[in-house]
């Protein structure tokens, strides 16, 4: 009798056992439906980013790109965001982020312990300088922050922010290389890169070249000091900003999630970054604002085209001589030569020069404290 009641309990053991798993495998299953749908959403939208890109390059007439797939999907549930920002900044013991909104509506998460190391700077000056999303045509950004730097816009205390390309610029700033260097590692990658090819492997061949370029203390010169936008995109896009990092590795991760365009620095539709599911910070925060009172932003691309309003430095600034958009478009997906490096440069640093000579240093930077100190 005793044989038999333990073999029903083992049966009905059995049973429980594999509802458990059933149930898991329908939890897991519904899991990866979610993403499915959410990674079909991405290609639609980045198919409508290149019909808009070919758009902006081949139209005659002008092209309104506030009526852009990406100006609209960077904006998707602002409304809704705007409505939570109250509730999500009210209890900081609850949550490890706080929802923001600018004074231009952009919408974006801070991490509490991120906004904790600006305010643990105790001095910065405004402005602080924001580097758009570029591809690889980030000697230009180089070129601007030779610039600023030889004049004095830009000091240990400047803060700093980017996205993609701009985030890379931002912490190569941060690390006290100068841009010349800077410019000899872009010329190593854009030659890997030209020999052994792009798509896929970029993502490969950018951290290999940050881990020996960059000093073993860049994340202790960069906390508090230097913004890193990425776009979570799971289970809703939106903009967060990190600029607390734990170690060399950690904010090299960030800048690799920054710029990672969905199948192209990897063969895979996103990268996983804190527990987060990732890509491009472009996509929802293309300049991301500084921890300065004032932002001066700067783009790679002419602005007017795209019909971005607030730009400080781009190629807008010296329009007489500047690349062709359909050139910098080019450029930013394939390395260029090693000639047109030098020329983007040098068109970045003219652009700055002339952006500076309308707004004097001494009449510009200023130094002021943080929230946070006394």
């Amino acid at each position: 009798m005793l044989k038999g009641v333990f073999g029903e309990i083992g049966r009905q053991r059995a049973k429980l056992s594999y509802l458990q798993q059933e149930s898991y495998f329908l939890d897991w299953h519904q899991e990866l439906l979610k993403v499915e749908v959410e990674w079909i959403q991405l290609k639609k939208f980045q198919l409508q980013c290149l019909e808009d890109i070919e758009t902006t390059i081949t139209s005659t007439s002008s092209f309104d790109w506030r009526e852009s797939s990406f100006f609209k999907w960077s904006r998707r549930n602002a409304d809704v965001d705007a409505n939570t920002t109250t509730a999500a900044t009210s209890s900081t013991t609850t949550t490890t982020t706080k929802t923001i909104v600018d004074e231009d509506s952009v919408v974006w998460e801070q991490g509490l312990k991120d906004m904790e190391a600006e305010k643990a700077l105790k001095k910065i000056t405004s402005p602080g300088f924001s580097f758009s999303a570029a591809g690889l045509l980030f000697p230009y950004h180089l070129g601007v922050a030779q610039y600023l730097i030889e004049k004095g816009y830009i000091t240990e205390t400047t803060p700093l922010a980017g996205s993609s390309a701009g985030a890379i610029v931002c912490a190569v700033i941060a690390s006290g290389s100068s841009m010349e260097d800077a410019l000899k590692a872009t010329k190593i990658l854009a030659d890997d890169c030209r020999l052994r090819g792009t798509a896929f492997r970029l993502g490969a061949v950018l951290r290999d070249l940050l881990v020996k370029f960059l000093p073993d203390d860049v994340h202790t010169r960069s906390n508090g000091r230097v913004r890193v936008a990425v776009t979570q995109i799971l289970w809703r896009p939106r903009g967060l900003i990190v600029d607390q990092f734990d170690s060399k590795e950690d904010l090299i991760n960030a800048v690799i999630t920054s710029s990672f365009i969905p199948g192209y620095l990897a063969p895979t539709p996103a990268t996983f970054f804190r527990n987060r599911v990732c890509i491009d910070g472009g996509l929802t925060l293309f300049m991301p604002p500084t921890s300065a009172s004032k932002t001066v932003r700067v783009c790679a691309f002419p602005t007017e085209r795209l019909g971005l309003q607030g730009i400080g430095i781009s190629p807008d600034c010296n329009p007489e001589n500047r690349a062709s958009p359909r050139e910098l478009f080019n450029w930013a997906l394939e390395p260029a030569e090693d000639q047109v490096l030098d020329r983007l440069f040098e068109l970045g640093y003219r652009d700055a020069a002339v952006w500076g000579e309308q707004n004097p240093v001494e009449e510009l930077v200023a130094d002021e404290s943080s929230p946070g100190s006394t």
